[in-house]
Parts: structure tokens; C-alpha cells; sequence
């Protein structure tokens, strides 16, 4: 008899365990979605050592990285090299060398092509306005040899090409820049012309919601990359940004909801670090926010935007999922 009981209460012990095991292993599954960040930058000032650990506490799986501001693209690839599977090294193409289309610009860029190190092609800027003191307007266009020889390429590895054009802070032109609706049939043109290849804003390209809408729905080929899209990036900075999320900051508004559960396959998930202190904790609050707002969508849109989409269009492995 005091076996038996004995034997019951063993069994109750290994039952409760299995109840609490399988609840957390349930709460991971729903709250501890993978994440890809698809476009990130490093400079001189930046401390490598730091960005894996602190992907780590954010729960980023893998960053698609380039170089930037006094930064040698060979210090990216050594940083993969050191964490296989964490880092993919993007080609840096952006610099006074871009800009000005200097020679120095296509060197770099053969070089780096050359390496056979490179998994994807970095922003190309297209209309970037002036950020004070720390970075200057550019402004090129879709058919400037810079551009388009840098398009070729991706388009020969299969990477999609990521356009940064900021719509919001363009306005009505002047000073050799066209306006904000030359611009836009520029990209539309530019996006028939490569109908076949995936063409992503970064940024989601300073554009609401109406103006996302009616490019998917013309472009087969679009694609919008969340970098800077929320509301801590906008409290922190001057900039136009788009805020696609809810005023209570726990899931995303309305319209964006809406156009990302009925055309999940367009939307990819990107933090676009630039300066070194965006590598810190803003990084890491940015991810909780992403993370939380993730949550609460559809699991397969969820799963989309935050790893799939990414590993689909650069041919990534997939990330584990607990």
C-alpha cells in the first residue's frame, strides 16, 4: 500500500514538472519569435565585439551587416568569419565615393564583389536628405551609372536591391532634385523595368499606409523594410519617419495591421543600426517593441516579417525555432 502511494505521488511530481515544462516551452513558442535583421551598418566607432552579444539579448538571429564611415569591409567579413551563421556581410556601397560617382567607388565595389565573402548588396541611396552635420543630401537617380552597376550585380547574385529614397522629406524638389511625384515615377518605372527582381524601401520609404497599399498592389515586386518605422526612433530624432505602430506602443495601427496580415509576404524586418550608439540598449528596446507587436499578429504573418521574408529573398538558412 505505502508503495503504491508512493508510486502515485512520483507520478504527480513528473506530471506537474511536464505541465510546468510544456508551459514555458508554450510561452516561447508564442512570445520568442525569430528575428533577421535585414539591413545594419557598423563604422570605425562602432565596437564589433559588441554587436553579437547584444543581438543575442535582443533575440536577432542573424544581421545582414555593412560597413560604413572609416570602417574596412574586411573587418565585416573577419566579424562573420568569427560568428558563421550570426553575421552576413552586405556590400557597402554608400560614401562621397557613391555620390560623386568617383572610380574609387567602382574599386571598392569589385573588390568587395571579388571576395566571394558578401551575401547581399547594401542600401543604395537614391534621395537621402540632409542630416545636419552628419550626413549630407544625396540625391542620384535609378539610371546613374553608380546605380545601375550596382543593381547588375545584385541581380546577378539574387540579392534583392534596397532602395533608400525618404518620400516624406523630399517635398516639392528644387536645387537639381526632383519632386516627390517625379521621384515616385521614377521608382515605378525603375520597378517595371525589373518586375522579376525584388526591390525593397528602406525605411518603408517614408510612405503611409495608402501609399505602401498602392504600391504592392501595382508591383509585384515591392517590398518594404521596417528600419526606423517606430516610435522610439521618431521620439529620438527630426527626421519624417514613418510610425507604424499603435499609440499604446503594443501592437501595430490599424492600417498597418491591416496591410501587412493581407500582404505579409512584403513586409521584412530591419533595425538599419547606423551610429555607434544605436548599437546599446535603443537597439535592444527597439527589438522588445518589434518582438511584442509580432506577437500579436497571425503567427504565419508574424513568422514572415520577422525571419521568413528575409531568408526566402537572400537565400538564408532558417533560424532555429524553439
Amino acid at each position: 500500500m505505502a508503495k503504491r502511494t508512493i508510486l502515485r505521488a512520483s507520478w504527480v511530481v513528473v506530471f506537474l514538472i511536464l505541465a510546468v515544462v510544456l508551459t514555458k516551452v508554450s510561452s516561447v513558442w508564442a512570445g520568442d519569435i525569430p528575428m533577421i535583421d535585414a539591413h545594419s551598418q557598423a563604422d570605425i566607432n562602432t565596437e564589433l565585439s559588441d554587436i553579437v552579444p547584444l543581438m543575442n539579448k535582443a533575440g536577432v538571429s542573424r544581421t545582414l551587416l555593412a560597413s560604413r564611415h572609416g570602417l574596412s569591409w574586411r573587418e565585416i567579413i573577419a566579424l562573420a568569419e568569427r560568428h558563421p551563421g550570426r553575421i552576413t556581410p552586405s556590400v557597402r556601397t554608400k560614401g562621397g565615393d557613391y555620390s560623386e560617382n568617383k572610380s574609387k567607388y567602382y574599386k571598392r565595389l569589385r573588390k568587395q564583389l571579388e571576395s566571394g565573402a558578401f551575401g547581399a548588396m547594401a542600401e543604395l541611396l537614391i534621395y537621402h536628405a540632409e542630416k545636419g552635420d552628419k550626413a549630407p543630401e544625396v540625391y542620384v537617380t535609378f539610371g546613374s551609372p553608380q546605380v545601375k552597376t550596382a543593381v547588375d550585380e545584385a541581380i546577378e547574385r539574387g540579392w534583392p536591391v534596397i532602395a533608400h529614397i525618404e518620400f516624406a522629406d523630399i517635398g516639392s524638389g528644387g536645387g537639381g532634385v526632383p519632386g516627390r511625384a517625379a521621384l515616385m515615377v521614377n521608382l515605378k518605372q525603375f520597378l517595371s523595368r525589373h518586375k522579376s527582381h525584388p526591390v525593397a524601401l528602406i525605411h518603408m520609404g517614408q510612405l503611409e499606409a495608402k501609399d505602401a497599399r498602392a504600391l504592392i498592389e501595382a508591383h509585384g515586386n515591392i517590398h518594404f523594410l521596417t528600419s526606423h518605422a517606430n516610435p522610439l526612433v521618431i521620439e529620438s530624432s527630426r527626421q519624417p519617419w514613418i510610425n507604424m505602430f499603435h499609440h499604446d506602443r503594443q501592437r501595430l495601427a490599424d492600417e498597418w495591421r491591416t496591410l501587412v496580415i493581407k500582404h505579409p509576404s512584403r513586409f521584412i524586418l530591419a533595425f538599419d543600426n547606423v551610429w555607434p550608439e544605436h548599437w546599446s540598449d535603443y537597439y535592444l528596446e527597439q527589438a522588445k517593441l518589434w518582438q511584442n507587436a509580432l506577437s500579436k499578429l497571425p503567427p504565419k504573418v508574424a513568422h514572415a516579417i520577422a525571419h521568413k521574408n528575409a531568408e526566402r529573398l537572400w537565400k538564408l538558412p532558417a533560424v532555429s525555432i524553439p
